[in-house]
């Protein structure tokens, strides 16, 4: 299988984790975060970028899941895998 397409994401992490940051966190500042890694995943409310992908299983680890009203931008950085 062909490796994911790696993205840089520009995020506001503003939301509590209480219940999957669908809670906005009035305690703390809200800071601006960059995450880059492999676009394993995508749905209405989450992108999920993950840093470790094995092409032979098509499996991945360590993914964060980005609620997509908290991404102030993202970038498609290139494809991966070995030229």
């Amino acid at each position: 299988m062909k490796p994911p397409r790696i993205e840089l994401v520009e995020w506001v992490d503003s939301f509590g984790i209480d219940d999957e940051w669908f809670y906005l966190d009035t305690k703390h500042e809200h800071r601006t975060i960059l995450t880059v890694g492999y676009h394993v995943g995508e749905t209405l409310d989450y992108l999920y970028i993950a840093t470790t992908f094995d092409p032979e299983s098509a499996t991945y680890s360590v993914a964060i899941a980005v609620y997509k009203p908290c991404i102030k931008s993202r970038q498609t950085l290139g494809e991966a895998g070995f030229r």
